[in-house]
């Protein structure tokens, strides 16, 4: 069964910043983390040890190909046509 889940990233620097904490889609709470990092490590913001992982939390599950008593995921078209490759 597939599965996408919905993850709250909180690093230990940027506080009061927009960095702080983000949400980030993945099926996995260390690739959650990873994506959060390289985009932070691109962007080179703060100093290394304010992008160390401080916690990370499971918000929300969703199974792709479940039953009906699964919770469903659905994502309007205006969201999906962010990310269509042009």
């Amino acid at each position: 069964m597939n599965t996408l889940c919905l993850f709250k990233v909180t690093v230990k620097g940027f506080s009061g910043s927009q960095y702080k904490t983000v949400y980030v889609i993945s099926d996995s709470m260390d690739e959650a983390y990873q994506t959060y990092r390289d985009f932070l490590d691109i962007q080179d913001y703060e100093f290394e040890h304010d992008r160390e992982l401080e916690k990370i939390e499971l918000v929300a599950k969703f199974y792709t190909n479940a039953g009906t008593e699964c919770k469903k995921l659905f994502i309007s078209n205006s969201v999906r046509n962010l990310f269509k490759k042009e």
